[in-house]
């Protein structure tokens, strides 16, 4: 019979075809009373085998292993209904693994942690993003994990429609944990004419911006770009946060970058690009909060309801993890709470009241 405390328990399967990472990842958890690793697996084909027996809480995915790799191994995974655990990513960084991970994002998995090569202090990193991640993924919505339909990723913009003047209108895009799917969608429905600009808050490391702005702007009608110093906010354009930037809007419509201090934890943070904007776009400023953990954003949609202009946030039932957006809705700055599937078109609606 099992004790309180063993019922308590964070179940925790590794799969990953290096000995050395499943020692590690071993390692640094087996003293976390609240978490117990139930079972390790080579490859994505023997988990498969071995989840008939098994259920446990929470995945630790290797992305490139022999047999069945990740991505494989997650899409057999949303086969299984019943099986109520959730993935985290955890892969060594390369450039060719950045692609490989933001799809397993798309996919299902809840979030990633990408380990760097040669930083000294990588051990002392890890546990924290595991506790952490491990921590936030046990109590994540599933049913919003699993994708209705996965779209293939084909350019779909015309050049010619795409705006080119200086938005008068700004949508403000915050995200986090469980959001990179539901931005991708909301941007793939999203007309090329539409007359406002796009900021877009994601927390997410620094190294994968750049290719996840990539992919938004493949399957987007918008252009996609990551911000840089002195970029105009224009109709028809999308504007990424840099990794660790905090990314301002100045009076004259321009992007500011700052590595100031973190705000509740992350920088860049949601609420410095939302306030910022608010203060220049007024009334036509459109603040949007997506899934994700804690406060960040919150404080921020405050100020654009304060300033007249219109929120909006994930609902609880849409949201991996419920948190960003519930602080706002808490501090009833949420003029409507939206399914992700509707967000696109809440979103071109409420542009068109803007205007």
């Amino acid at each position: 019979m099992m004790t309180a405390s063993e019922k308590n328990q964070i179940s925790v399967m590794i799969v990953n075809d290096s000995p050395y990472m499943v020692s590690l990842l071993s390692d640094l958890l087996s003293s976390e009373n609240h978490i117990k690793i139930v079972e390790t697996a080579r490859d994505g084909l023997e988990a498969l085998r071995k989840l008939r027996h098994l259920s446990p809480d929470i995945i630790l995915l290797d992305m490139e292993m022999p047999n069945m790799d990740g991505l494989s191994f997650i899409e057999n995974v949303n086969l299984l209904p019943e099986k109520d655990l959730r993935i985290i990513v955890v892969s060594n960084y390369s450039p060719s693994n950045a692609k490989l991970i933001l799809d397993s994002l798309e996919l299902g998995a809840v979030d990633f942690i990408s380990i760097p090569p040669d930083d000294p202090h990588v051990v002392e990193k890890l546990k924290g993003a595991l506790l952490s991640k491990i921590e936030v993924a046990s109590h994540s919505n599933r049913d919003a994990l699993i994708p209705k339909a996965i779209s293939k990723l084909k350019p779909s913009k015309n050049a010619n429609t795409i705006s080119e003047g200086v938005a008068s209108t700004v949508v403000v895009i915050g995200a986090s944990t469980g959001a990179p799917r539901i931005i991708n969608n909301i941007l793939k429905d999203i007309p090329s004419d539409i007359p406002a600009g796009f900021l877009i808050v994601q927390h997410m490391n620094k190294e994968f911006i750049s290719t996840f702005a990539q992919r938004l702007d493949t399957i987007s009608k918008l252009h996609v770009k990551e911000a840089v110093e002195g970029d105009k906010i224009m109709e028809g354009t999308v504007l990424l946060a840099p990794g660790d930037m905090h990314m301002m809007v100045l009076p004259s419509r321009q992007i500011k970058l700052d590595h100031g201090p973190k705000r509740f934890g992350v920088r860049p943070a949601v609420n410095v690009t939302m306030v910022s904007a608010s203060e220049v776009f007024g009334a036509s400023t459109i603040g949007v909060l997506l899934s994700g953990m804690g406060q960040d954003g919150a404080f921020g949609m405050k100020m654009v309801k304060k300033r007249c202009g219109l929120t909006l946030a994930q609902n609880e039932s849409s949201s991996v993890v419920f948190g960003m957006a519930k602080a706002a809705n808490d501090l009833h700055a949420v003029d409507k709470m939206v399914d992700a599937d509707d967000l696109a078109h809440e979103i071109i609606k409420v542009v068109k009241q803007s205007v």
